[in-house]
């Protein structure tokens, strides 16, 4: 089953449809007669639900501006996660086990004012919820549990509080071997933004964030408060994830892999539901006005393409993940990779009352390509629908605030090169080799190789990422933000053949390049730390290794450093991950 799936990957785009088809009948058959297991890929359904009968719920918050240290935690909980469902069993943060939730509590922060926490791990299962894959490189404790440790998605902080995979830790004791302390410090000497925090354990990120262990973190500043955007009741935070379930509320999770090597371990995890801020397909009752809307995509593997199925609205978007665009941008469909963060505005008011409006998905699995035919978790309605908003009246005498979007929001990025670029970097997407354990990887090295990857402070670099895998990969680097230059589409067959060369420009006719280098698409544009890099394409990346504005109120350079790696998480979770390592000379 490995060379298979292999096969596909390397393959033709044409060919990788036939392929995957072949993979998902004989994964279907498996299903059908291991019904008691769940197969990678040949997930059983969800039970049917009804959608939009849940109030969209909002995570709650916690004011941690004011400097004062934190103690959050992860706990066991149930949770309703649908109004015919059971409750469902999570892994969550929160403040103690009676206030844990699922997304867990948002945290806000204001900007130049520190932020401490302690984390800790009140898990006290002797085996995780889900299914370990021993086969992979992995925790591993000693005494058994649930180890864990948290990564500040977008945050810049120093390399013992960005939570480093293997800095993670067990309610038992045991730690692993880059653990320095559960006492983490954010200075918050960014911009504003929203950032996220998630589990960021070596080999099981993809198990925990699928139990539940996700929150918010925005950065705020007098600045954007001094802004007229829609705020408060109308700024609305939405965390969008997939999942399958069992009958029993339970989350239906692969525990049977496709690959011999790993026998437990699956590529990808879609599930055929989607959730909003931790329920099933919601509603939100909307007035005649703006609404912001903060908006987070934490699923393992999907990509999402909203769309709104009102003709005369749009999406106005003022941000994404490290904070305001330039300014704003007019859309009518929105694409996200999964830790893409959007901040965008709707406006409803010229809508009546009683208008219902449905936020879809067009994005298919292995994104951006056609789902292999009778691949039925891609073509349930439950993958196109994503949440309903109902205009209603407002209470009688209510005041409607005054917003206002202004046309410009932030500088324009700085792209100029000049005076120079120190250091110019080719890196790489692609397969372990043939004959070895099926793994995904950067730059053809593991995540425990030593680090190839060590760029000198305050200098510029430019990344061109390859993209030879034959799927599309959304790429995360730690610590600072980064800005995407062009994309470049090369012949991959040609390139495999060895008669063209990236290095050669078009219209070469030796170059591997069919075109031009093109501009960031709407979704790549202004300040990121994910960035979509595409099948068949190079992406070149601007990145300077120092702060927006200023210089680190920290020293980048202390142990355990940085990584950089995929955020589709079952790849971060097989070797799809670097270290980055940060040097002053």
């Amino acid at each position: 089953m490995g060379r298979i799936e292999r096969g596909c990957a390397k393959s033709s785009k044409r060919y990788v449809m036939a392929c995957w088809f072949v993979l998902h009948v004989i994964l279907s058959s498996i299903s059908m007669v291991t019904a008691e297991h769940s197969v990678c890929l040949a997930l059983q359904p969800s039970p049917a639900l009804t959608p939009f009968v849940d109030k969209l719920p909002i995570p709650p918050t916690i004011n941690v501006s004011n400097g004062t240290r934190l103690v959050l935690g992860a706990y066991k909980i149930t949770q309703k996660l649908h109004r015919d469902l059971p409750p469902t069993t999570l892994y969550a943060y929160g403040t103690s086990q009676a206030s844990a939730s699922f997304p867990g509590p948002t945290l806000m922060a204001k900007k130049y004012i520190t932020t401490s926490v302690r984390w800790e791990n009140h898990i006290i299962d002797t085996e995780h919820m889900f299914t370990v894959d021993r086969s992979i490189h992995w925790a591993d404790p000693p005494n058994g549990g649930v180890p864990m440790v948290v990564h500040l998605h977008g945050s810049e902080t120093r390399s013992d509080s960005d939570g480093h995979p293997d800095a993670w830790f067990t309610a038992a004791g045991d730690v692993g071997p880059t653990f320095t302390s559960q006492n983490y410090v954010y200075p918050n000497d960014q911009e504003e933004a929203l950032l996220w925090y998630h589990d960021h354990t070596v080999g099981m990120t993809r198990l925990n964030s699928a139990a539940g262990m996700v929150g918010l973190y925005f950065i705020k500043s007098v600045v954007e408060e001094a802004l007229l955007l829609p705020s408060g009741p109308f700024e609305i935070p939405l965390v969008i994830q997939d999942r399958n379930f069992w009958a029993n509320g339970s989350i239906n999770f692969p525990d049977t892999g496709i690959f011999p090597e790993h026998p437990n371990w699956c590529p990808d995890y879609y599930g055929d539901t989607i959730l909003v801020n931790g329920k099933v397909w919601p509603y939100l009752e909307v007035y005649r006005t703006k609404y912001r809307f903060r908006m987070l995509t934490a699923g393992n593997a999907r990509f999402f393409n909203f769309s709104l199925s009102e003709p005369s609205l749009s999406f106005v978007q003022i941000g994404t993940d490290g904070g305001f665009l330039n300014k704003p941008l007019t859309m009518k469909t929105l694409l996200m990779a999964p830790a893409y963060r959007t901040d965008m505005i709707i406006d409803f008011s010229s809508l009546p009352v009683g208008t219902k409006v449905y936020m879809n998905n067009s994005a298919p699995i292995f994104f951006p390509g056609t789902p292999p035919p009778g691949t039925s978790i891609d073509n349930s309605p439950g993958q196109r629908q994503v949440m309903e908003f109902r205009v209603v009246a407002p209470p009688p005498g209510y005041n409607m605030p005054t917003v206002y979007v202004p046309s410009i929001l932030a500088p324009t990025p700085d792209k100029n090169l000049n005076p120079y670029t120190d250091v110019q970097r080719n890196l790489t997407l692609n397969l372990s080799p043939p004959g070895t354990p099926f793994t995904l990887l950067l730059n053809n090295h593991r995540f425990m190789d030593p680090a190839t990857e060590s760029p000198k402070l305050y200098t510029t670099e430019i990344w061109s990422i390859t993209n030879l895998i034959g799927t599309t990969h959304p790429i995360h680097i730690h610590l600072i933000n980064f800005l995407m230059l062009d994309m470049q589409t090369f012949d991959q067959g040609r390139l495999n053949a060895g008669n063209c060369s990236l290095a050669l420009q078009f219209p070469d006719p030796l170059s591997c390049f069919i075109e031009p280098p093109q501009p960031p698409i709407d979704a790549q544009a202004g300040w990121k730390d994910t960035i979509i890099v595409f099948d068949q394409k190079v992406t070149r990346l601007l990145l300077r290794w120092k702060p927006r504005y200023g210089v680190f109120t920290f020293d980048p350079t202390t142990e355990p450093g940085y990584v950089w790696h995929c955020h589709m998480l079952d790849h971060e979770d097989n070797d799809m991950m670097r270290p980055l390592v940060m040097r002053w000379i």
